[in-house]
């Protein structure tokens, strides 16, 4: 399930997930909105889980999968972090 998980899904999905915005992430990481909605999209079709609720929504709210993996994808990019920095 993980196995293709990139680094830039993961950067892509803590921005949405850290900024509560489609937007603010795009923005953030320089992209259009479209792209990031896009990245999030394949990932929610790779993984096979739903990681945000939109629907009815202003602002996208993490699932109980979501907040799952925004706790991995957090430690995993402190550590890449951590070894970019050595």
């Amino acid at each position: 399930m993980l196995d293709g998980l990139t680094l830039d899904q993961m950067r892509v999905f803590m921005a949405v997930a850290d900024s509560g915005s489609f937007r603010a992430a795009a923005l953030q990481l320089n992209r259009a909105q479209s792209a990031v909605s896009h990245a999030i999209a394949n990932l929610e079709a790779q993984l096979g889980l739903k990681l945000f609720v939109r629907e009815g929504l202003h602002r996208p709210v993490l699932t109980d999968h979501g907040r799952v993996l925004r706790a991995d994808v957090c430690a995993v990019l402190r550590r890449v972090d951590a070894l970019k920095a050595k």
